[in-house]
């Protein structure tokens, strides 16, 4: 038997075990279970500059949050890391969200997005996984709403409060109800 062939089946056989084993994603998950991660598209400058806001309003009412912001490359992105629960809340057009929502295009490939609206900012929906927890979107509900003075009224287009239409695309999350 040749040593060479069988010392290099060898060093490859225990290479891929070593790097096999080392997964980021451990890690990832750890991270966004710690903080209150808001998505934006970053295609979208008004949504970025609404989530900096976001971010500072669930930071300063809920420091426990530890609120931090996350760009994806485009909004078909972040309609994926959202179908795929990497990211449970996101700052979106409300015309995205509904597409989202009902699995229409362009995110058909996704399927239907099981999210709800805990917010309604101007032309942009303050969304959420539906499995969010009721007392979770509660609490972030209640935050925006004791903060709203704190986003600049031209983001929003004047409006008074996060409090919704009746005519909203999105369902309203049960803990956006109970607020």
């Amino acid at each position: 038997m040749k040593r060479r062939p069988c010392l290099r089946l060898l060093c490859a056989g225990g290479a891929v075990l070593l790097l096999g084993g080392h997964s980021p994603y451990r890690q990832w998950d750890v991270y966004r279970k710690a903080r209150l991660v808001v998505l934006v598209s970053t295609t979208d400058e008004t949504s970025v500059r609404l989530a900096h806001t976001l971010v500072a309003i669930f930071a300063t009412g809920l420091p426990d949050s530890r609120a931090t912001l996350a760009r994806a490359r485009d909004t078909n992105d972040l309609v994926r890391l959202i179908a795929s629960k990497q990211l449970e809340v996101a700052l979106m057009r409300e015309a995205d969200a509904y597409a989202a929502f009902t699995g229409a295009a362009p995110f058909a490939d996704n399927g239907r997005v099981a999210m709800r609206t805990l917010g309604a900012l101007g032309e942009h929906l303050f969304v959420c996984l539906e499995e969010v927890p009721q007392n979770a979107a509660y609490l972030l509900v209640e935050a925006l709403a004791e903060r709203w003075r704190d986003i600049d009224p031209a983001l929003v287009r004047q409006a008074s409060g996060p409090r919704p239409s009746l005519a909203l695309s999105v369902p309203l999350h049960a803990g956006a109800l109970a607020f």
